[in-house]
């Protein structure tokens, strides 16, 4: 019985789809084979033209290999591939939609000349974290807000159940998987009970990240129960790039005046109900003050684009917010693909925080799958000094995943950079800290699926409270790893072989 459902699945019926057109694509160039002088000279001028196309793209190199390798063997095949997937670009619909949007919140999150120079005198040295995010990410920092820190998704999802309980205005939620089980059974409860006390409720989930998870009219059901929920880019079995593009955003915001983001997602393995992976490690912040302005209207901007509502935003922006003095400093940004975010902000994000380091910065991070620019920037700081440390997962989630990161390691050691596995179990975690100053909280993975196809958040904190926290946190996490030594470090040549190839692919992915 679980064979024949799995066989007529949703999934399985989209990946049969998606097979045929694969083969139906090789099936026409093999055809064309048959004419073979025509399609010698067609396949030449096509590959040397897309040589030429590609090399000369402001894009990273690592992006750029793997289509002239393609394009240097195949490159009838390669080109129908890279009409498809190459360019990783929203529809000109979504752009347009995320403009109406953008440009009926920008009131709300513009930045004036008064708080900026404020910003510039407060950060000194560490302006430049906020100004690259301004000019990149459209966003801006904010000061005397309340920053709660969670070391744990029980701890987060505790707090959660509290804050969506106070609601009475609107709840606003958006996440990458929705898996039913005690966790969402809990906040559907709430979310449903609010709903039919007049609370604007609104839910949006990734289709594809939910998809073994949930019926494909599960949203349906929310909504007969006055939940305003949708899924995100829904999947359709079609052979395009577009569905590269995912929404992996972790946000709640309650009544716009507190709001909660990281890595944890609505599923039991992430509040430890679910021991599958051992002890699942994860992160979160919860914020109070002006700063969750920043949360709703990046919700509004993703949900409001795919649910095509043109509504007044006003109502969501309260006029004042609780004021924490001496709280240091936060910005929540997001990330995504382009044009929507023409720079590789969460990446540039990271190599920031690192570049600025003097004394340490530790890392948690469940891919290490990384590009030159940030090995290049972990390997800098190592060789000026910085105790430099990153916590990968030891017990992982995909197998050739983590012979990926593990490939990546001796690059690292060999500049000084200090490896950890999570022995306990998997580490989901992305955070970093360094120097007791600053430090990163959110969705962004270290593997090219975050940093170039998702829609991603999360924030920086300078000088903020938590900060103590998450050092306390992260000495313990490092405590409970074990140290990946370069002398008795050993990948087989088998893995090294496929984790060579994969991330040469990888990119394109």
């Amino acid at each position: 019985m679980k064979i024949f459902k799995m066989l007529f699945s949703k999934f399985a019926l989209s990946a049969l789809i998606l097979l045929a057109q694969v083969f139906l694509i090789v099936a026409v160039a093999v055809w064309l084979t048959e004419y073979f002088i025509i399609f010698q000279i067609i396949s030449t001028v096509i590959g040397l033209a897309m040589f030429l196309t590609i090399i000369n793209k402001k894009e990273p190199c690592e992006f750029k290999l793997p289509w002239l390798v393609l394009f240097l063997i195949f490159p009838f095949l390669s080109l129908m591939i890279y009409l498809m997937f190459a360019k990783v670009r929203l529809s000109k619909k979504q752009i347009k939609r995320m403009t109406l949007v953008f440009n009926a919140c920008k009131e709300q999150v513009t930045l004036n000349e008064e708080t900026d120079n404020e910003l510039k005198e407060k950060l000194g040295a560490y302006y430049g974290i906020e100004r690259y995010l301004q000019v990149n990410a459209g966003t801006h920092g904010y000061f005397n807000n309340q920053i709660s820190y969670y070391k744990v998704g029980e701890e987060f999802y505790a707090d959660l159940l509290v804050e969506l309980n106070k609601a009475e205005k609107f709840i606003f939620m958006e996440y990458f998987i929705l898996d039913p089980g005690k966790m969402w059974d809990g906040i559907h409860k709430v979310l449903a009970e609010k709903a039919k006390a007049g609370v604007e409720v609104r839910l949006m989930y990734d289709d594809i990240g939910s998809m073994t998870m949930l019926k494909s009219n599960y949203y349906k059901k929310l909504q007969k129960e006055g939940i305003n929920c949708i899924k995100f880019n829904p999947f359709r079995p079609i052979v395009s790039g577009i569905f590269n593009n995912r929404d992996h955003r972790k946000i709640t915001v309650v009544d716009g005046k507190v709001a909660f983001t990281g890595g944890v997602n609505l599923g039991d393995e992430y509040i430890n109900e679910n021991h599958r992976l051992g002890h699942w490690k994860d992160t979160a912040i919860r914020v109070r003050g002006s700063a969750v302005t920043s949360f709703t209207a990046m919700f509004l901007l993703n949900f409001d684009s795919m649910s095509k509502s043109s509504i007044d935003y006003e109502k969501y922006f309260p006029t004042e917010y609780e004021s924490y003095s001496d709280n240091g400093y936060i910005n929540f940004f997001g990330d995504g693909p382009k044009p929507a975010y023409d720079e590789y902000v969460g990446e540039n994000n990271y190599i920031n925080l690192i570049n600025k380091a003097e004394k340490y910065v530790y890392i948690t991070t469940p891919y290490l799958i990384i590009d030159y620019n940030m090995a290049n920037a972990l390997r800098s700081a190592a060789f000026r000094g910085v105790d430099v440390r990153i916590v990968t997962p030891h017990i992982p989630d995909k197998k050739m995943i983590l012979t990926m990161t593990r490939s990546n390691y001796p690059f690292l050691m060999e500049a000084g950079v200090r490896i950890y596995e999570y022995t306990p179990g998997f580490i989901h975690a992305k955070g970093l800290i360094a120097d007791d100053k600053t430090a990163f909280v959110g969705t962004i993975n270290l593997d090219y699926r975050s940093l170039v196809h998702h829609f991603e958040c999360g924030a920086v904190l300078i000088d903020t409270l938590c900060i103590k926290n998450i050092k306390e946190d992260i000495d313990a996490t490092i405590s409970a790893s074990q140290e990946i030594v370069l002398e008795n470090f050993k990948l087989s040549w088998i893995k090294r072989l496929l984790a060579s190839i994969i991330n040469l692919f990888s990119p394109m992915l």
